[in-house]
């Protein structure tokens, strides 16, 4: 008796609220009082079909003006087909319609300045929906995983898109963002994967985190200038891309921003942008060149990794840091000038460029990081003008073809553990401290460091059995004379 209680105690806590909040029904339409003597609508029978809200009820014998629809009020009415919101209603609240699976028809009336969260979040036969220009805030989720919704104008009195507005809106091919909206939030337009342009006014001024990611379909993007952050993973995976402008008022390109966008060939950087995120443009395989404008500072870990197809890259002269991994695999990578202004060049930064046959490192370079040029399998030269504090281990490891070394004499680093696995005829060209021409060695010495090409123990064995030879002839001169 007591589990049979319990189930049914359990039952109606999972009931839907609008089916018991709520002061009187009409017409099978639920309604609670507010305060101010108007309504709130709370619901409706579960086995309506057609619902038109009026805009007065009258319930014994008193007349009052519904104001506004309830949360949850109509959530999961699975048979709900199309519903007429009166005038004087101005607010829609929480997950009011959301799981409306059958919803396909909706009026909105002018007045109604409030879309809450989760409002029509899984309503999945909604096509089209007008949204009046008296609304000025749009919630979280509200039109979430609305997989039939094709198009959505947003109304001027619109600030902000809240996180995850339009997620998953897989049918949604056109938006109209107006020049009233200022930040468009988190996961806005996730997954729209039939997104094809989208125009983001000079209003805007940040794009939140996988705002527009893996919409597939996209292949025209315009971002006004007044834009100063591009959120983490903005533009991810939207593989129809094929170029994108930033323009100079974006301050902050964020990690992994266009990550995984193949279709890419050209990207122009504004020259306000101080800092690339790490893999900003990681796997963005059909980039050919880029020129990094003389504003950034600092370039992120992997923010050009995998980006085959690049062969040409400009670095401008502001750029303290090359972060770890920040070329690795661009196999199509031919030449790398690296500014002087460059201090830190990070772990594997370059590894794995084929094409490179040359590098010189500029006088400010203090650390390369472990690995930072290994597999460079076409690398035949290397200059060191700067004396380096710190070249990790492996730093131009199975570079089979390096031969040339140039580097300033008052250098001293274990040539063993960071050329590992190189050419066995690797030469040292010893640079004067007054050399300051990078493609043009000290050629008083040519000799080759004796490190390398001639161990020292080979000295110290020939020595040794100089001694011995001397001992064992003084002993025979000397035992001679004895014997006289």
């Amino acid at each position: 008796m007591k589990t049979k209680l319990l189930l049914i105690w359990i039952m109606v806590l999972c009931m839907p609220l609008s089916l018991y909040a709520h002061d009187f029904e009409v017409d099978g339409i639920y309604y609670s009082y507010n305060i101010d003597n108007t309504l709130t609508v709370s619901g409706c029978d579960a086995d309506l079909v057609s619902v038109t809200i009026p805009k007065t009820v009258t319930y014994n014998g008193t007349s009052y003006r519904a104001a506004s629809i309830g949360d949850f009020a109509f959530d999961a009415c699975l048979n709900l087909k199309s519903v007429t919101i009166p005038d004087g209603v101005t607010s829609i609240g929480k997950n009011a319609f959301s799981s409306c699976w059958n919803l396909t028809s909706l009026t909105i009336p002018d007045g109604l300045t409030l879309i809450d969260r989760q409002a029509f979040q899984c309503c999945y036969g909604l096509t089209e929906i007008t949204i009046p220009e008296s609304v000025t805030s749009i919630g979280e989720h509200a039109f979430s995983e609305c997989y039939g919704l094709t198009s959505v104008t947003i109304p001027n009195g619109v600030t902000s898109i809240g996180d995850y507005t339009f997620h998953s809106c897989n049918g949604l091919t056109e938006v109209t963002i107006p020049n009233s909206v200022t930040s468009i939030g988190r996961y806005a337009f996730v997954n729209c994967h039939n997104l094809k342009s989208v125009t983001i006014p000079k209003s805007v001024t940040s794009i939140g985190e996988e705002a527009f990611s893996h919409c597939n379909g996209l292949n025209s993007i315009t971002i006004h200038n007044g834009v100063t952050l591009i959120s983490e993973g903005a533009f991810s995976g939207c593989t129809g891309l094929t170029s994108i402008t930033i323009p100079k008022s974006v301050i902050s390109i964020g990690a992994r921003a266009f990550s995984g966008c193949y279709g890419l060939t050209e990207i122009i950087i504004g020259n306000s942008v101080t800092s690339i995120g790490k893999e900003a443009f990681q796997s963005c395989t059909e980039l050919t060149s880029i020129t990094i404008p003389n504003s950034v500072t600092s370039i992120g870990a992997r923010a050009f990794s995998y980006c085959d197809n690049l062969t040409e890259v400009t670095i401008g002269n502001s750029v303290t840091t090359i972060g770890e991994e920040a070329f690795f695999w661009c196999k199509g990578l031919k030449s790398i000038i690296i500014p002087n202004s460059v201090t830190s060049i990070g772990a594997r930064a370059f590894s794995g460029c084929d094409g490179l046959t040359s590098v010189s490192i500029p006088k400010g370079v203090t650390s390369i990081g472990k690995g930072a040029f290994e597999w460079c399998i076409g690398l035949t030269s290397v200059t060191i003008l700067g004396n380096v504090v710190l070249i990790e281990e492996g730093a131009f490891s199975n570079c089979h073809k390096v031969t040339s070394v140039s580097m300033p004499e008052s250098l001293s680093i274990d040539f063993s553990a960071i050329f590992v696995d190189c050419s066995q005829q690797l030469v040292i060209n010893w640079l004067t401290d007054n050399d300051s021409d990078i493609s043009e060695p000290d050629s008083d010495i040519s000799e080759p460091d004796s490190d390398i090409s001639e161990p020292k123990w080979v000295y110290y064995i020939i020595a040794l059995i100089a001694i011995l030879l001397f001992v064992f002839i003084t002993y025979i001169i000397i035992k001679r004379r004895s014997k006289v």
